[in-house]
């Protein structure tokens, strides 16, 4: 199916008429027994605030499942058996009213600066695979303690929570007892792995997800922050595409109306917006699965903030620099090459990306699970590249055009290390040598960008490189030729 068929398709689906007149919800925002004015409430089309005394009361739209809240920032997220519990499911059998009361808890903490934690597409297939997932949720519970001791911290999974969701549903209350020993709260993004594929229309494949976590797009507080989560997997009864919805983008809208202009918007989802395509303005080899078909419209809508976007799907890292507004990080995978490999498509281990956040500022690294924070790129000696075998080459998965790549042969500041794109060393023998036996025979190393070559003089120095990220942060790795002499 081409993609003009998909867009036809498209217009084909989401061109319904209006909703028609629901329920009245009602109910109030409460702490500690206190009404609080100026809650955003909403079902997912309309929002409304409370008024002074805490109270909300608005006509639902027909298919709305959920009424839910921003927590304002100040307030605790309230979680109940590893989930965020912001929403309150609308009970069908009462006719005509739905009433419910919602009580969040003041924080003793100042949030203005606090920790985010995005992981993506831990993907588990097999029990095995959830061993390494608790891993990753008790070294992000260790971080806290020994790095950020008495901050705030939130966590975005965003997207593939499971691999087969059809055969492996029992992995989501699994992964969410798991994830919940990381010891904050984590909110979740549907990937396409995470719906139902036995259904005809979009609506009906959130079934299972809704039941386990949810809404499926919702936003919240934090110090300065406004993080916003979108759901842009349309299932189209054969195919899903990346696609926000008009409802989507018309609550975004709304969302947004009480973030003053210039404040940092935080958008989680799982099909990025961008691609390497893109990148080299080969627009006609982007795919509808792999981006999102409208993401001008929402571009548009963020235009007045600060916007980080935070994705995942593509089992790579990129980086993409729209503007000096507009960021998007492109999160690899928690499961490597589907869990057959120490590392991912591109090179990068497995791990979960972490944001230092200070007011408006916005510190980040990669942790590789079980590595120190430090370690922030591969670097290999002559010989080991494809592209480049007389050249030492660096593999540094968290790059963008802002960071600066230097090298030392011997002490000696040699300049720049050139940018090429190539494949990574260590997945492809990897792939090369073990694939044949891998639980996925038929997935395997990719290209990718964010390699760097330099060429010694001597085939017995030692290199030494440098990398500045965008933050001023620097990191450095040495290499003794010498070891490595055949």
């Amino acid at each position: 199916m081409n993609n003009s068929v998909i867009a036809l398709l498209f217009t084909a689906i989401v061109s319904m008429p209006a909703y028609a007149a629901g329920s009245i919800l009602s109910g109030r925002v409460l702490s500690d027994g206190k009404p609080l004015a100026g809650v955003p409430v909403t079902d997912g089309t309309s929002i409304v605030t409370t008024n002074g005394k805490g109270q909300y009361k608005f006509e639902a739209a027909s298919d709305a499942k959920y009424v839910y809240i921003t927590v304002p920032d100040g307030y605790q997220i309230p979680v109940a058996n590893g989930v965020p519990q912001i929403y309150a499911e609308i009970d069908a059998d009462k006719k005509g009213n739905f009433k419910h009361d919602f009580n969040i808890v003041p924080s003793d903490k100042d949030m203005t600066k606090h920790i985010l934690f995005v992981m993506a597409d831990p993907q588990v297939y097999f029990d095995p695979n959830m061993a390494e997932v608790e891993k990753a949720a008790l070294e992000m519970k260790q971080t806290m303690a020994t790095d950020y001791a008495g901050q705030e911290a939130v966590g975005v999974m965003v997207g593939d929570i499971v691999g087969n969701f059809n055969e492996g549903d029992h992995f989501f209350p699994w992964m969410i007892e798991d994830i919940a020993k990381c010891g904050f709260p984590y909110f979740y993004v549907v990937g396409n792995h995470d719906i139902e594929m036995d259904v005809p229309t979009n609506e009906e494949s959130r079934k299972a997800f809704n039941h386990y976590f949810g809404p499926t797009y919702y936003s919240f507080n934090r110090g300065k922050i406004h993080y916003v989560v979108l759901d842009d997997v349309f299932w189209m009864g054969r195919y899903y595409a990346g696609y926000l919805t008009k409802q989507q983008l018309d609550w975004l809208k709304k969302d947004l109306e009480s973030v003053p202009e210039g404040s940092t918007v935080i958008v989680s989802m799982h099909i990025p917006c961008y691609s390497r395509e893109a990148r080299h303005k080969e627009w006609g080899k982007e795919s509808y699965h792999k981006v999102l078909s409208n993401r001008q419209a929402l571009f548009n809508i963020l235009k007045p903030y600060n916007a980080h976007l935070m994705t995942g799907h593509e089992h790579y890292n990129e980086n993409y620099i729209f503007s000096d507004k507009l960021y998007e990080h492109c999160h690899a995978p928690l499961s490597t090459l589907f869990w057959c490999a120490p590392w991912a498509m591109d090179g990068t281990p497995g791990g979960y990306a972490v944001y230092e956040i200070d007011g408006d500022n916005i510190n980040w690294y990669y942790k590789s699970v079980g590595r120190d924070k430090n370690y922030q790129f591969e670097l290999y000696p002559r010989g080991r590249s494809r592209e480049h075998p007389e050249a030492v080459v660096a593999n540094i998965w968290n790059v963008d055009s802002s960071w600066k790549i230097e090298w030392f042969e011997d002490g000696v500041l040699k300049g720049e290390m050139i940018r090429y794109k190539g494949y990574d060393p260590n997945i492809y023998k990897d792939v090369s040598e073990n694939g044949q036996n891998y639980a996925f025979p038929y997935v395997g190393s990719d290209l990718t960008e964010h390699l760097f070559y330099a060429v010694p003089e001597s085939d017995k120095s030692v290199i030494t490189v440098k990398a500045t990220d965008h933050n001023g942060n620097v990191y450095t790795q040495e290499l003794n030729q010498s070891n490595y002499i055949q």
